[in-house]
């Protein structure tokens, strides 16, 4: 059986997190409570960003599932415009997905360590 947690659990999380890390952390979109696709926006105030996205996947060694996020643009340093595009285009796709900026010079994603 496949337990996934809410998604409005995992933003609250990642908040906190973000505030441990004195950095700052909006919802600039709502979306579904249960199970809305979650995007970070992290942007390191240099007119780029990040852009991750909520991928789940299953640990066989451990036997259990594992909410990692996944950079969509691992390779490349994106402007937020260009950010901003793809989550428009996020948004027209699924109107329930939820959006999430966090701003943090050094590009870390407090989601990440969430160890969920």
């Amino acid at each position: 059986m496949i337990i996934e947690l809410k998604s409005e659990i995992l933003i609250n999380a990642g908040i906190r997190a973000s505030k441990r890390n004195f950095t700052n952390a909006y919802v600039t979109k709502r979306g579904d409570s249960e199970a809305g696709a979650i995007f970070v926006k992290v942007d390191t105030l240099d007119g780029y960003a990040k852009l991750f996205t909520r991928n789940l996947k299953y640990d066989l060694i451990n036997e259990n599932n594992v909410v990692e996020f996944v950079n969509l643009y691992p390779e490349k340093k994106l402007q937020n415009i260009d950010i901003d595009k793809r989550i428009t285009k996020e948004i027209e796709i699924d109107s329930d997905c939820w959006i999430v900026e966090i701003e943090d010079k050094e590009g870390r994603n407090p989601f990440q360590n969430l160890n969920c």
